[in-house]
C-alpha cells in the first residue's frame, strides 16, 4: 500500500511540474506579444451563431481576430463585447478604467467633450491616409469639436454603417391599387397614400394601417419632417454653445403633419406597439416611416425580398441632407498604451476583409461604410440595399449634436406629449426654454 501511495505521489509531482511548465510556456508566448483590446457594441458573438428567427448562419468575430493577428503576428488581439443597454455610460467607465484601447463610439460627442479620445488628424497626415475610400458624408458625420477646438475635428473614423429609411409593403400597395412610393417621396405623398390604405383591405378583408413609425424615436421622425419643410435643428458644434430651433414655425408645422399621419397608424404606435407583423408575410401596415435596415434584411432572409420596398428619408432641399446620422465609428482611448496599434486596427476596420465580413455575417446590424462595399455580392443590383446606402450619403452631417445629451430627451418628451394631445406651440416653447436653460448651465 505504501509503495502504491509513493507511485501516486511521484506521478502527481510529475504532472504538477509538467502543468507548470506548460503554463509558463503559454504565458511566455503571450508575454512576447502586445495585447490590443477592442470594444464592440451590439449583438456580436466571438463564436459562430444562428439567427433564432431567420435561421441565418453567422461566423463569429474569431474570423477578424485571426486575420488581424496574421497581418500583425506580434499582436494578441482581444475583444470586449457589450450590448446596447446603457452603452454610453459603460463606454465612459471602460475608458476611465483603461479596459480597452479601441472603442466603438456612436456617442462620441460626450466622450470628446471629456477629452477621453485621441484626435486622429496626425495619424491621417503621417500615413497620408486616403479618406476618400469612405462613402460620401461618413467621415463628416462623425466629426466633433473638443473643449479646445474652434471647429469640428476627426476623433474617429467610420466602422459600422447604418441609416433610416421609409420602407413599404408592395403587396398591400397592390391590393389597394396604390402606386408604389417614389424613391424620394414628399410629405404630401406619404400623407395621401397612407390615407388611401387605412381601413379594410379590399382583397384580404383585414384591417390595414397606412402608416407607422418607431414611437421611441418620435423626436427624430418629427425632426426629419421639419427638414422636409426647410427647417433645421439649430446650430453649434459644442454642447455648451448650441442654439436649438425646437419651437420654429417649421417645427410647429411638422408637428401638425405628424399628428395627421398618426391617425393612420396603430393606436399603440407611440408606445412602439402594433407593428409586430411588419416585415413578416402577414403584415398589415403599408408604410413604415423612419425604419431600420434590419427590417428589410430579415424580410429577405425569410424569402420576402419582393414584398418590401425602400425609399429615402426626407431631406432639407437647400442643405441637401436630412435625417439622423447613425452608425458607429472607431476611436482610440487617450489613456491607451498602444495608440499606434489602435490606429492600425482602425485602418484595418475599413479594409475589404473587415467590411465584407460584416456584410456577410453581421448585415443585421451593419452596412458597409466604404465605396468598395458597393461591389459586394448582394449589394450591386439590389435596389433596396442600394437605396439604403445612398440614403447614408445624405444624412445630416455633422450629426445632431443635441442628441448626445439632455436636449435629446427634452425634445423627445415634447414630441410625445404633442402626439398625446398637448398644445403644439406651448409644448415646443417649453422644450426650447428648458434646452436653453440646460445649455446655459454647461
Amino acid at each position: 500500500m505504501k509503495k502504491f501511495l509513493k507511485i501516486i505521489s511521484v506521478l502527481s509531482l510529475i504532472g504538477l511540474v509538467t502543468g507548470c511548465s506548460g503554463d509558463t510556456s503559454e504565458q511566455s508566448q503571450t508575454a512576447d506579444k502586445t495585447v490590443l483590446k477592442v470594444q464592440w457594441i451590439g449583438d456580436f458573438k466571438q463564436g459562430d451563431s444562428t439567427d433564432p428567427i431567420t435561421g441565418a448562419k453567422r461566423k463569429g468575430l474569431y474570423v477578424i481576430e485571426e486575420e488581424f493577428e496574421r497581418l500583425y503576428p506580434e499582436v494578441d488581439l482581444q475583444f470586449v463585447l457589450i450590448g446596447w443597454d446603457d452603452y454610453v455610460k459603460k463606454t465612459q467607465t471602460m475608458i476611465m478604467s483603461n479596459d480597452a484601447d479601441v472603442y466603438q463610439v456612436p456617442g462620441i460627442s460626450g466622450l470628446v467633450d471629456q477629452e477621453l479620445l485621441v484626435p486622429l488628424d496626425s495619424y491621417i497626415q503621417r500615413d497620408n491616409y486616403d479618406l476618400s475610400i469612405y462613402l460620401d458624408g461618413q467621415v463628416e458625420g462623425w466629426k466633433v469639436a473638443g473643449p479646445n477646438d474652434t471647429e469640428v475635428q476627426i476623433y474617429s473614423l467610420p466602422f459600422l454603417g447604418d441609416t433610416r429609411v421609409i420602407s413599404y409593403d408592395k403587396e398591400i400597395f397592390d391590393q389597394w391599387g396604390v402606386e408604389y412610393l417614389s424613391e424620394n417621396p414628399t410629405v404630401e405623398e406619404i400623407l395621401e397614400k397612407a390615407s388611401k390604405m387605412t381601413g379594410i383591405n379590399p382583397v384580404t378583408g383585414i384591417h390595414n394601417y397606412g402608416f407607422t413609425f418607431r414611437g421611441a424615436y418620435v423626436a427624430d421622425a418629427l425632426m426629419n419632417i421639419n427638414e422636409a419643410l426647410g427647417g433645421v435643428w439649430g446650430s453649434g458644434i459644442k454642447m455648451r454653445e448650441i442654439v436649438t430651433a425646437f419651437n420654429s414655425d417649421t417645427m410647429v408645422e411638422a408637428s401638425n403633419i405628424l399628428l395627421d399621419l398618426l391617425q393612420y397608424a396603430p393606436e399603440t404606435a407611440l408606445s412602439d406597439q402594433g407593428s409586430e407583423l411588419y416585415g413578416m408575410p402577414n403584415n398589415n401596415i403599408a408604410i413604415n416611416f423612419h425604419d431600420v435596415p434590419l427590417t428589410i434584411f430579415a424580410a429577405q432572409e425569410l424569402g420576402l425580398s419582393d414584398k418590401y420596398g425602400v425609399s429615402k428619408s426626407f431631406i432639407n432641399e437647400q442643405e441637401g441632407m436630412g435625417g439622423m446620422f447613425t452608425g458607429s465609428p472607431l476611436a482610440i482611448a487617450v489613456n491607451s498604451e498602444n495608440k499606434d496599434l489602435g490606429w492600425e486596427y482602425i485602418k484595418f476596420a475599413a479594409s475589404d476583409f473587415m467590411q465584407q465580413y460584416l456584410w456577410e455575417n453581421q448585415r443585421h446590424q451593419a452596412l458597409p461604410v466604404t465605396k468598395a462595399g458597393l461591389n459586394f455580392e448582394g449589394i450591386s443590383g439590389n435596389q433596396n440595399i442600394t437605396t439604403m446606402i445612398e440614403s447614408m450619403e445624405q444624412l445630416w452631417t455633422p450629426r445632431y449634436i443635441y442628441r448626445a445629451s439632455q436636449p435629446r430627451y427634452i425634445l423627445t418628451d415634447a414630441a410625445q406629449n404633442i402626439m398625446l394631445g398637448e398644445p403644439i406651440q406651448e409644448t415646443l416653447d417649453k422644450a426650447q426654454k428648458e434646452t436653453e436653460e440646460w445649455v446655459a448651465q454647461q
